[in-house]
């Protein structure tokens, strides 16, 4: 077991109102719809529109189609040797982080891995040629959706013990239609139980026990996992707060007494959080100390 050292270092300040969760967003709407269709259906779509568009104004209907591909290819260009900023690293950490919960005071203490925590997967899928349009699918993504809504609304300790989702689309099942899935991260399994039999998720499940028969093409899922304190690690280096570091953890100011919402995030440069097996309170993270090539010192 490893020996506890100074606090680990927070690299997100707390804020005052909870953040929400890294549920679909916009950008996520436009990925599920743009998932409605091959890339050969968009290509051929946009072929027909601008054929559309050459009848009705001749060759002055090919310049939004150039004027676009010469603005994307500036940009790339532009970003690309520093003439503009890199938009894509926006949102992205320039360190080597992890998450560690902080306790009811906002203090990340200085053990790795110190508290349980449970990953619940959920995810859809329509088997159906209609996509979005087909039967029932919009009344399941309107369940779902506000679902989240709600466990967001009351997700303090006391309640369900809440920390976040994140939203992903499976690309390697088949090439339209693509597997919808949100990663949750809850304090313990006795919270999420409570939620899932509260009145927040039971208008949905009575949904779906009264439609399964009606719509079979519509396939759903989830998986639980209970991980106890010292079994979990993860580590982020450049990267966007996704995934666990975009859970957001509830605590009481000591000298204040408001309210606060703190960030998972702190740095794994140094200390026992170098190491997978220091980040599990398994090791003194001294065993990649041998390969003496560590680039975050």
């Amino acid at each position: 077991m490893a020996a506890a050292g100074k606090d680990f270092v927070g690299l997100v300040p707390p804020k005052a109102q909870r953040p929400p969760s890294a549920f679909f967003g916009p950008a996520g709407r436009k990925n599920i719809l743009r998932d409605q269709f091959s890339i050969t259906t968009w290509l051929a779509l946009g072929a027909a529109a601008q054929a559309g568009l050459f009848l009705l104004a001749g060759r002055l209907a090919l310049a939004p189609a150039v004027a676009i591909l010469l603005y994307r290819t500036f940009t790339a260009y532009a970003m690309s040797v520093g003439w503009l900023r890199n938009t894509y690293m926006d949102g992205v950490l320039p360190n080597k982080f992890t998450a560690q919960f902080p306790d009811a005071a906002g203090r990340y203490g200085a053990t790795p891995a110190a508290s349980d925590v449970v990953v619940f997967l959920i995810g859809a899928r329509c088997n159906h040629p209609l996509g979005l349009l087909a039967p029932g699918f919009q009344q399941l993504g309107g369940y779902f959706m506000q679902m989240v809504q709600d466990v967001e609304a009351h997700s303090d300790a006391e309640a369900f013990g809440f920390l976040g989702m994140t939203s992903w689309l499976n690309s390697n099942g088949r090439e339209t239609g693509s597997e919808l899935m949100e990663v949750g991260y809850f304090r313990s399994v006795e919270g999420l139980h409570k939620f899932a039999h509260s009145e927040y998720h039971r208008a949905g499940w009575d949904w779906w026990n009264k439609h399964v028969a009606q719509y079979p093409h519509l396939s759903i899922f989830h998986e639980t996992y209970h991980v106890p304190k010292g079994h979990w690690e993860n580590i982020y280096v450049n990267s966007h707060l996704g995934g666990i570091n975009s859970t957001t953890h509830r605590y009481v100011d000591e000298q204040t007494g408001e309210e606060m919402w703190a960030s998972p995030v702190v740095d794994a440069s140094r200390g026992l959080l170098r190491t997978s097996a220091g980040r599990m309170s398994r090791s003194k993270a001294d065993e990649h100390d041998q390969y003496g090539d560590n680039p975050y010192q």
